[in-house]
């Protein structure tokens, strides 16, 4: 048992590891891609706090909405490691629906932080965010960057029980249960 718990511990650190280098890495080049007009990788150079502010909300926000997926995913590996033994067809089903929540609640984390964005949009009324924020107004990037965080910290419960409910746990066998 101890080294099905070791096991389980270093795919949770592997996963996790993973996971938080794949959203740093696509929430950056998609924050580069969403803003055509704006070179956000210059603008950071150049020092502008604003577009900093910005790009660290966005990554924190999708952080926290995609933790939410690793704890099904390891509810899976759970059940593939300590349960009956599972030949190859078994295994390849598990790494499916371990993928698919994590797919899922990534896709799910990015729909979320594009509609912090929508809100703040509809916040702020006429004004320009991009135009602000391109031109290093930190006030402007603090208050969307709160946007971002506080319903990212909320939506994420939220994607936690859609991913659970519409990505089904697999029925491997039987657990069996010993003094």
């Amino acid at each position: 048992m101890f080294f099905t718990r070791l096991i389980l511990a270093l795919a949770e650190f592997g996963l996790s590891a993973i996971l938080a280098a794949l959203v740093i890495l696509l929430t950056y080049r998609g924050f580069l891609w969403m803003m055509p007009h704006m070179n956000g990788q210059e603008e950071i150079r150049k020092g502008n706090a604003a577009v900093a502010i910005q790009l660290g909300a966005l990554m924190i926000g999708a952080a926290l909405i995609i933790q939410k997926a690793i704890y099904p995913v390891v509810g899976i590996l759970m059940v593939g490691l300590t349960g009956e033994a599972a030949g190859a067809k078994d295994m390849l089903l598990l790494g499916a629906y371990a993928a698919g929540h994590i797919l899922f609640g990534f896709l799910l984390s990015v729909c979320c932080v594009w509609l912090s964005l929508k809100f703040f949009e509809k916040l702020t009324g006429d004004m320009d965010e991009d135009g602000e924020i391109r031109k290093g107004n930190v006030p402007v990037a603090v208050v969307l960057a709160a946007v971002i965080l506080v319903l990212s910290m909320y939506m994420k419960e939220g994607v936690s029980a859609m991913t659970k409910s519409l990505i089904p746990q697999p029925k491997l066998g039987t657990l069996e249960m010993t003094r």
